[in-house]
This record gives structure tokens, C-alpha cells and sequence, in this order.
């Protein structure tokens, strides 16, 4: 049965479930005059609306219906749930850990990086291991999978590293075993164990023979024919900082090399390679700067006047290229003008005659067209006369670059193809030294402070009727020491394999094979006497097989 007791419930009087309010008093106004003022200072909203159901008696959420309250009056039961209120706190942001534990460990490429020194164990192990007893080629891998271990690599080092290894007849490959080792066979192996069961690189086995003259150890020109060929067309070298990173991980493996004594009948090669790491940081920097440089303005300008490559390639002449910021090219106007001064600067009486003689009959054009690879043999920078000349403010020549004298000789690209030459003409040849041929051109000053002398470059030269050479384009540029290895060729070859002939269903006692297809019977003796299948296959030969 239900209670008949009214129960009361805030300022609400609840009985048979109608509500009935109860009118406000003067106290209860007062109250919540006070309460609108705690309100406002404690920071819990203030709600005007609130308040009015409060004071009339309203329900409300501010007026809780815990036992503990009951009988309250309702500006009482207000200052009480005041004064439990607490200020909203402002929460703090938390701050994102860096992920940073402490400085790296280093990863044995740092520029000043340098082996710990060995100790007594390790000198003892190293010497039984790298004891000259043992053939090269063993003492080499092993050398190499240590290193590798000992060393953090990042991908680009990683491959740098495996094509250098490549090109000198290391072999790169899949690890012994894939899916790693366990706890328990890393602490029963050795550290040269370890080494070599998760090792990547490896000598082949034909390697291995020291009595086959086939291949010969040399550090200094497989590091020269790396660096110098294989090194520009695998990787990038348009900033010196990218050129230093490249260099340092192979002078990082000489110097591991030295450090441990792996092979002391070959330090001095390995002491040249690494001076060759030397030169090489400066030098394809250079070429890549050669080729992005040259021909130079003087150059350009012949071959906008003369008809060369760059003739007809000026731009700005289009509306659609006015304010915008890009090479336009160069126009005639100021190709005439690059031209004659360069003309007046270095050309001596007998050119500036030919030169009036041939503008005058409108005769000055290119007389030699020739594509060749050269070698500079010397640089000349402008003399104080013709750097005065160009400097004079009362002279029309004034901002162009000052230019100054190039020489070059001819030089035989060990990449270019073999000329088609008869039989008369290569015995003509055999007997006579190769022909030199030397030029001269004129280039800007500040594009010769990139070269050097001993620079090989690849370039189409152009002769004009008046007997002044100008460079029309630059194909490529080499270091002094470039040089193409038959390594080179080596690289992907595998072993040949005995391929079996295909069968046919024809009923013959014999079949004869071709490349092009199937012969008859009767010329299966004739096949039968040249030589092994295997080789015949090879060679495109015919070759028998029974049904």
C-alpha cells in the first residue's frame, strides 16, 4: 500500500502524484539573492531560469533528493550544495615526449669515427683468422662480414656498399638464415660465426683457387673504376655533401681493413685507394659542376650566331613568358654582343682580318663539325689587360664575364665503340701512334675555377671559317682518373647452363634440333661429328636426340 504521508521533496509537495508549489517567501528571495552572488564568485554557471524554478519551487538539478537532505529548506539545501561545489579546474596539457632516450649509438660512418683498439682475445682470434696462410679471397669475405656487422647502415649506404662490392666481385646475396637466430645459437657461436651466418656477401668459389690468373687483386684501380664510372650513373652527385657521404663509406672500409690487418701484402694498394678517396671528393664535385656550366655564354653565343644547337632556342620574345623567372635562353642581340667582345678581347690580327674578310662576303660560317672526347691540358685565367677591358665603365662590354683561354687535347674514351674500319685500315692503323689532335677556346673565367687540368669531357666542337673553335655541346665529364673495367660487363652474369633440346612427336629413329627448326634424318651423321650437345646448343649448332 502507498504511504498517504504527503512527501516533500525540495520545495515541492508531492502528494497523489499532482504537484502542488508552494508560493516563495521574502526569506527565500533573500537566499537567492546571496546564492546568485556565491554563484558568480565560486565559477558554477549562472542561470536566471535556474534560480526562478528554485524559488518557485520548481524541479531543478541543483536540489538533490538524498536522504541526508531531506527536510531541508530550499535556500538552505542551495547554500549547502554550494558551499560541497568546487571550482572547475583547467587542465594541463600534456607535453609530447620527444621519443629521444639519450644520444644514439653511433652507427661507425661519424666523420671522426675510429675502431676501438683491439684487445689481447680479439688479437689472438684476428691473427688466426686473417693469418696470411690463408688464401686471399677467404681472409677478404671474412673481413667483409665482420664489418658489415660491426657497422649501422642505412639503406642508401647499403646499397652504395653492395654495388661496390659487386663491382669488385663480391657477390650480394640472401642471408644462411632468413629467419634469424635464436637465443641459444647466438650464445653458443663465436662472433665470426654469427658474422657469417647472417652475412650477405660473399666471394664465389672460382675466386677461391689461387692458382687461376684469371682475376687480380687490385684495390686502387677497382676503387678508381668505381668511383670514376660506376659511382656518377648509380648515384646522386650534385652537392658536395652528398659526394663526401658516398666516399666516406668505402675510405670507412679501407681504414677497417688497415685497422685489423686483413691483408698486409696489399697495404700499399690499399693506402693508394684511400688517397684516391681523397682526390675523388674534389673532383666529382667538379664534374658535376662542368657539366651543368659549360659551354659558357661565349660558347653559346657562337652557336646562336653560327647555327649551333642553342640557335633559335630564345624564348622571351613570347607573351606568355613576360614576369616570369626562368632561363629564356639567349637572344641574337646578345649573343653578337657576348661574341665581339670575346672577338676583341683574345682574337689577334690575322682572325680579326678573316673575320672582316668573311661578315663582309657574308662567308663566316662552321667549316668542322666534330664530336670527340677531350682532356684539358691547361687553363689560362683573363690578364689583368683583358680584365681591365672588360671592367671599363665607359665600355659597351661592361657586366659580361671576362674570358680566358682553354686548352685540350684529344683522348680515347675506353666506352666508345669500336670505329668500322677494313681489314687494310686496321693493319694501317697498327703500325702508327694514335693521332693528338690539340684546341683551343675561349671560356668565362669563372666556369674554369670549377675545372681542372686532367678533366675529360665528351663534346661536339664546331670550327668557324675564320679559325676560332668553340665548344656547341658537353655530353659528359670525367674525373682524371677514369677508367672502365671489365668488371663492368661482369656485373649479372651467371653461369651458363646446359639447356636440353626440345622433342618433337615426329616418328623419326632421329630427330636433328636447329635453332630454326627441324631437319631430316639423313643429315643426323653430319650432326653427329660436331661436338658435344651442350656446345652445339650454344653455338646454334644442329643437334640429335633419340625418341
Amino acid at each position: 500500500m502507498e504511504d498517504s504521508e504527503p512527501k516533500v521533496k525540495g520545495s515541492s509537495i508531492i502528494e497523489n502524484d499532482n504537484v502542488a508549489t508552494a508560493p516563495p517567501t521574502d526569506a527565500t528571495r533573500t537566499v537567492l539573492a546571496e546564492v546568485d552572488d556565491n554563484v558568480t564568485s565560486t565559477g558554477v554557471k549562472h542561470d536566471p531560469q535556474t534560480e526562478k524554478d528554485v524559488a518557485w519551487g520548481g524541479d531543478n538539478d541543483l536540489i538533490d533528493s538524498d536522504d541526508e537532505n531531506q527536510g531541508l529548506d530550499p535556500g538552505d539545501k542551495v547554500l549547502q550544495d554550494l558551499a560541497n561545489a568546487q571550482p572547475e579546474k583547467k587542465k594541463k596539457k600534456k607535453k609530447k615526449k620527444s621519443g629521444k632516450k639519450g644520444a644514439a649509438a653511433p652507427t661507425g660512418f661519424e666523420e671522426y669515427y675510429v675502431d676501438v683498439p683491439v684487445t689481447p682475445e680479439q688479437y689472438k682470434e684476428e691473427k688466426a683468422i686473417y693469418d696470411p696462410s690463408i688464401i686471399f679471397s677467404e681472409r677478404i669475405e671474412t673481413a667483409i662480414q665482420r664489418y658489415v656487422a660491426r657497422r649501422k647502415f642505412d639503406s642508401e649506404r647499403k646499397s652504395l656498399f653492395d654495388k661496390y662490392m659487386s663491382y669488385g666481385g663480391v657477390d650480394s646475396g640472401p642471408k644462411m638464415f632468413g629467419g634469424g637466430l635464436n637465443q641459444q645459437t647466438l650464445e653458443d657461436s663465436s662472433a665470426a660465426e654469427i658474422a657469417t651466418m647472417t652475412a650477405t656477401n660473399f666471394v664465389d668459389f672460382d675466386k677461391h683457387d689461387p692458382r687461376s690468373s684469371q682475376y687480380v687483386v687490385d684495390f686502387d684501380g677497382v676503387l678508381k673504376g668505381f668511383l670514376s664510372s660506376r659511382l656518377p650513373a648509380r648515384f646522386n652527385i650534385e652537392t658536395e655533401q652528398q659526394i663526401k657521404s658516398h666516399v666516406a663509406v668505402i675510405r670507412n672500409f679501407l681504414n677497417y681493413l688497415l685497422h685489423h690487418d686483413v691483408c698486409p701484402e696489399y697495404k700499399d694498394q690499399i693506402n693508394a685507394a684511400r688517397e684516391t678517396c681523397n682526390v675523388a671528393e674534389k673532383q666529382l664535385f667538379s664534374v658535376s659542376q662542368a657539366c651543368r656550366l659549360l659551354p659558357g655564354d661565349f660558347n653559346k653565343a657562337c652557336s646562336v650566331i653560327f647555327g649551333g644547337q642553342y640557335q633559335g632556342s630564345y624564348i622571351g620574345d613570347y607573351e606568355w613568358t613576360k614576369g616570369l623567372d626562368f632561363d629564356k635562353g639567349m637572344s641574337e642581340d646578345q649573343a653578337r654582343r657576348i661574341f665581339l667582345a670575346g672577338l676583341a678581347a683574345h682574337g689577334d690580327n690575322e682572325v680579326y682580318e678573316k673575320y672582316n674578310k668573311h661578315v663582309t662576303k657574308k662567308k663566316a660560317r662552321i667549316v668542322e663539325n666534330i664530336a670527340t672526347d677531350l682532356e684539358i691540358v691547361e687553363m689560362e685565367c683573363a690578364n689583368p689587360e683583358i680584365l681591365s677591358y672588360y671592367g671599363s665603365k665607359d665600355n659597351p662590354v661592361k657586366g659580361l664575364s671576362p674570358l680566358g683561354i682553354l686548352r685540350a687535347k684529344t683522348w680515347k674514351n675506353p666506352e666508345d665503340p669500336p670505329e668500322d674500319l677494313t681489314e687494310e685500315e686496321e693493319l694501317e692503323r697498327a703500325g702508327k701512334p694514335p693521332e693528338i689532335k690539340s684546341y683551343t677556346f675561349w671560356v668565362e673565367d669563372h666556369i674554369m675555377s670549377k675545372l681542372f687540368v686532367g678533366m675529360k669531357f665528351s663534346a661536339r666542337v664546331y670550327k668557324l671559317s675564320f679559325g676560332v673553335w668553340f665548344i656547341d655541346t658537353v655530353l659528359a665529364a670525367y674525373c682524371s682518373f677514369y677508367r672502365v673495367l671489365p668488371n663492368e660487363k661482369m656485373l649479372g652474369w651467371k653461369e651458363h647452363k646446359y639447356l636440353p633440346p626440345r622433342a618433337t612427336n615426329k616418328p623419326l629413329d632421329l630427330q636433328i634440333v636447329t635453332r630454326q627448326g627441324e631437319t631430316e634424318a639423313e643429315e643426323a651423321p653430319k650432326a653427329l661429328n660436331e661436338g658435344e650437345i651442350g656446345e652445339q646448343y650454344e653455338q646454334g649448332e644442329d643437334i640429335i636426340i633419340e625418341e
